[in-house]
């Protein structure tokens, strides 16, 4: 009786705590971002995702959430390795098994006959909380049994996968991606693993970084790699970190390998085509080159991001470093020693061995050499002739010798960076060929009097950008299916063949940037329809467009900037699909050279505006530095409904009348370097970012408080401006700079400062030599030390705004460093660096006052937590004093039945960028955006009107006081508020 008593108890008692790694560095963290995403206090039943690349973290993330959050549910169950379990014969048994018996608590296998019945309808009542580790594809879980309505309301599933399309095919919308350790935590993971200690001794510590590096923050590599190393001497740490760049370390490798496995022939091509050649190239680029290959780029692409085989960075495909060492491991196969036999040749040492021993072989597809600028390599072309299947082929300051009768036939990419002839041979065979990339050539014509003995039909790509001697385009006939071309700073080019009509129903590319000696553009030109993008800056002789620039109907983006262009061509408004118009530099744009006055024979200029009627498409107009007066602003200016971006800077009207207020999708207004710049009408309601710096004569804005969704202000240098009116109640505001703003009275300064205590999270810049008097925790040096207090009223702690007064040597210069703000939280042994929303400090003799808001939802500070927080604005910025305040929030007791987790309510997202141009000051990485919520009960619905405050709470004596460095200064003001006790309201916060 008592053995049945005490089985039922234990059977009841929670889950198993599950094990973590000793030193789980930076994990705290990122389950605050898994908490986030589990929407506590929601009924309905809800999948979260953690997608990431092999060895970023996943499971351990995964168990860590797991025991944070267990205690919230009826039931629990975590199936690790699902993936592999399912494999196995009974795997699907096992899992089914322990999914019922975890949750359930019975182990009596008798009760579950029909296990798929079981999974379906044991937990329909029960609000369970269940991790399943790496999963696969979803016919994995649907061959378990396991559905979303297979459990109670409010269960939570948590899943953790390579392959973010099952999370799509299950329709999940939370998913977290874990990111890269940053080098403070790898270098701490490290230290741990190979020294049982925080921080590496001194004679390893520059080991140890070199080791950080290679892992590129990948925890499995540095956890694996660190062990192996502890108790290791210095030379065989050199030796350890020598090899490795030789041959991968083997548990590293079948880790990341298992991904790869996974993907069917094509896209394992892909990938090794990428790791070997394409990695940081353009994306359409390499997509154009696999489509010549038969790769299915379209697919395959997109397989592997979401496998985390790749990532796609401004359209440029990257790669972890140690993914990369993987793709050119497989290459080598088990032929480490045999180049010859590798299908793909990346290693200049390997290429010239094979090259300079004619040992080439049908294995190889691809090959790239790349020699030193200052040094041309040279080699037969017969040395190419064994290399009868290779596809593939860079060279880059190569010169080859003797006749390309047997040079490869089957070429889809040819880049031969700096081709030393004047033109191409005649007897290269390129009828396969799909893009040909010569930029930097020695050509002046493509071909010579001699033509091709078959056009090029295959071709779609020809990149002859930066070739200097180049005269004039090749005859396109031979190139009747080409999409984009390219001829970049070609500044001898005076000569656009006539036969570019022949790709009228093909050409949607053509740059022309930089070609200086460029007259005219045939008319031909202009029976492109296919056409989408021209590009004509910096074609400085270039006066004219012809009127039939209307008949380009797909054109989109038309960019002329610093042209001797005078107008835009009455057929423009044909153009109802163009999108972005850039003009700028333009200074000739308004005179009419063709008006003749009738007292005068000869011609002279009529200034009149430019037109913009029709161009209700219009997203991006750049007009900025085109000699604008008053008179010439475009009248229509303000009719353009779509316009998402203006750029005006650098002109010289006064008054700027256009009425803004009827342009609701602006985001983006540049007025910077307008010096006679004296008021305008209104702003954008919908502006997010407003640039005026430089503008020396501007007094007073237009009212801010309208601006509602205003993210960034930079008003750097406005000497004289004195009035921001409605700045201070603005909350959204990320970014402000009034730097020698001196005319703005000080008090209004501080308005400025209270009002963006702690929304501004990237920073307020303004002219002042200290600190404000509200700030009473100050220190004469670039760091703050403090305990977190535990305060006696009922406040949650939810961020801190520091504050800095700085000066430099240098006056109005940008510096060179990127400001780092570092947090120790030396009771948890944890590093945090973070760099405000502004990528450098503009440097003044003056002094000047940063404040930037910091949330805790990233640093996770409780309290009694001894805390170090350090400023840094570079060697040529001197700090002269920090200071640090704590922002709370109020909490109000709810009944429970009522309460919906008020500690997990969130403000409503912010408006997403523009795709056309982003502000990086105010950019939030997509990692870190909250998911959009199912809003179940609110916080106004609990709360009625009380709502939430949001206080700057500066507690002195108030509860545990903040332990200050021995150096740290009080005036008589700061002791005084302290012996009052009192709590400064600064900001609302509606929820």
């Amino acid at each position: 009786m008592i053995d049945e008593v005490t089985r039922d108890i234990l059977e009841r008692l929670p889950s198993s705590y599950l094990h973590l790694p000793t030193y789980a560095v930076g994990i705290i963290s990122r389950v605050s971002r898994i908490k986030e995403l589990m929407c506590f206090g929601l009924d309905d039943v809800q999948i979260v995702g953690i997608w990431g690349m092999a060895g970023i973290g996943k499971t351990t993330l995964a168990k860590a959430a797991f025991n944070k959050f267990s205690h919230r549910f009826e039931g629990t169950s975590f199936l690790e390795n699902f993936r592999d379990y399912f494999k196995k014969p009974e795997g699907k048994f096992h899992l089914q098994k322990k999914l019922l018996s975890d949750i359930l608590r019975r182990r009596d296998d008798a009760v579950f006959n029909n296990m798929d019945h079981a999974v379906k309808q044991r937990f329909r009542n029960k609000r369970v909380l269940v991790v399943i580790d790496d999963v696969e594809d979803v016919v994995q879980l649907h061959s378990v049994a396991i559905h979303l309505s297979c459990f109670g309301p409010g269960s939570r599933i948590i899943i953790t996968t390579r392959n973010k399309h099952l999370l799509e095919q299950l329709g999940v919308v939370n998913i977290y991606s874990p990111k890269e350790l940053n080098a403070d935590e790898s270098l701490d993971l490290v230290s741990w693993h190979a020294f049982k200690e925080s921080e590496p001794p001194e004679e390893f510590l520059q080991l140890s970084k070199n080791l950080v590096e290679y892992c590129g923050g990948l925890p499995l590599a540095m956890e694996v790699l660190g062990a192996f190393l502890y108790k290791r001497s210095v030379p065989e740490w050199k030796s350890t970190l020598e090899s490795l760049k030789r041959i991968p370390d083997d548990n590293i490798q079948a880790k990341l390998q298992i991904s790869f496995d996974g993907l069917n022939a094509l896209q394992k091509d892909i990938f090794l085509d990428i790791s070997c050649f394409f990695i940081g190239m353009d994306k359409d680029y390499v997509g154009c080159i696999l489509h010549g290959c038969k790769l299915d780029p379209g697919i395959g692409l997109s397989v592997l991001k979401e496998r985390c085989l790749i990532t796609v960075h401004d359209n440029r495909l990257m790669m972890h470093d140690l993914l990369r060492d993987m793709g050119r491991y497989i290459v080598q196969g088990t032929s480490r020693s045999n180049c010859e036999t590798w299908s793909r040749l990346w290693d200049r040492d390997h290429v010239i061995d094979v090259l300079a021993n004619y040992s080439g072989t049908d294995a190889t597809e691809g090959l790239s050499l790349k020699a030193e600028v200052t040094a041309v390599e040279n080699f037969e072309a017969k040395a190419f002739s064994n290399l009868r299947k290779l596809r593939l082929l860079q060279l880059s300051h190569v010169a080859l010798n003797g006749s390309y009768e047997n040079f490869p036939k089957g070429l889809q990419w040819l880049c031969w960076l700096g081709f030393p002839e004047e033109s191409f041979p005649i007897n290269l065979h390129l009828r396969s060929l799909v893009v040909m990339d010569m930029q930097k050539s020695n050509l002046k014509r493509l071909w010579n009097d001699q033509k091709p003995h078959v056009p090029l039909k295959e071709l779609k790509y020809l990149d002859l950008s930066h070739s200097i001697h180049l005269i004039e385009t090749p005859d396109f006939s031979y190139l009747p299916n080409l999409e984009k071309l390219l001829l970049i700073n070609c500044q001898s080019l005076v000569k656009v063949h006539k036969s570019i009509q022949v790709l009228q129903g093909s050409l949607i590319l053509l740059n022309l940037s930089g070609c200086i000696k460029l007259g005219e553009l045939p008319l031909e030109l202009y029976t492109l329809k296919s056409l989408e993008t021209l590009i004509l800056s910096g074609c400085s002789h270039i006066e004219r467009l012809d009127d039939a620039l209307g008949e380009l109907e797909s054109l989109t983006t038309l960019k002329a900037d610093h042209t001797a262009i005078t107008q835009i061509p009455s057929s423009s408004y044909k153009l109802k699909k163009l999108k972005e118009l850039s003009l700028h530099g333009c200074k000739e744009l308004w005179k009419d050279r063709h008006y003749t006055n009738s007292d005068e024979s000869s011609q002279v200029a009529l200034l009149r505006p430019l037109s913009l009627a029709g161009l209700n498409s219009l997203k991006t107009l750049r007009l900025g530095c085109c000699n604008l007066t008053d008179e010439l602003v475009p009248e229509n200016l303000g009719s353009l409904s779509s316009l998402e971006e203006l750029d005006l800077q650098g002109n010289s009207f006064r008054n700027l009348q256009t009425d803004f207020a009827g342009l609701l999708s602006l985001q983006i207004l540049k007025l910077d370097n307008c010096s006679e710049l004296r008021s305008m009408f209104s702003l954008p309601k919908k502006v997010r970012s407003l640039y005026a710096r430089n503008c020396t004569v501007l007094e007073r804005t237009p009212e801010l408080k309208e601006c509602s969704v205003l993210q960034s202000l930079h008003l750097t240098n406005c000497y004289n401006l004195v009035e921001t009116p409605g700045l201070e109640e603005l909350k959204m505001v990320r970014v402000i700079h009034m730097e020698m703003c001196n005319s703005i009275p000080y008090t209004d300064r501080e308005r400025i400062m209270q009002g963006g205590a702690v929304g501004s999270s990237g920073g307020i810049f303004v002219p002042g030599s200290s600190l404000p008097d509200w700030v009473n925790f100050k220190n004469g040096t670039r760091s703050i030390s403090f305990t977190v207090p535990d305060p006696t009223l009922n406040f949650d702690l939810i961020g801190f705004t520091v504050w800095t007064t700085y000066v430099s040597q240098q006056d109005d210069v940008m510096s060179a460093c990127t400001p780092n703000i570092t947090l120790k939280n030396q009771t948890k042994g944890d590093i945090w660096s973070r760099n405000p929303a502004t990528e450098h400090i503009r440097m003044y003799l003056e002094k000047h006052i940063w404040q930037g808001h910091f949330s805790n939802e990233d640093f996770l500070l409780e309290t009694g937590d001894q805390v170090e927080v350090s400023v840094d604005f570079g060697d040529e910025v001197t700090i002269l004093e920090t200071g640090l305040t704590l922002a709370y929030r109020e909490v109000t007791e709810v009944p429970n039945e009522q309460l919906t987790e008020i500690d997990d309510e969130v403000p409503n997202e912010q408006p997403a960028e523009t795709d056309d141009e982003v502000d990086y000051e105010v950019l939030i990485d997509e990692s870190q955006r909250r998911p959009p919520r199912k809003v179940g009960m609110g916080l106004k619905t609990v709360l009625g009107a009380f709502g939430l405050l949001a206080f700057i709470v500066v507690l002195g004596k108030h509860g545990s006081p903040l332990r200050r460095h021995n150096h740290l200064r009080r005036n008589k003001i700061e002791k005084d508020k302290e012996k009052d006790a009192t709590v400064h309201i600064f900001s609302f916060l509606d929820y």
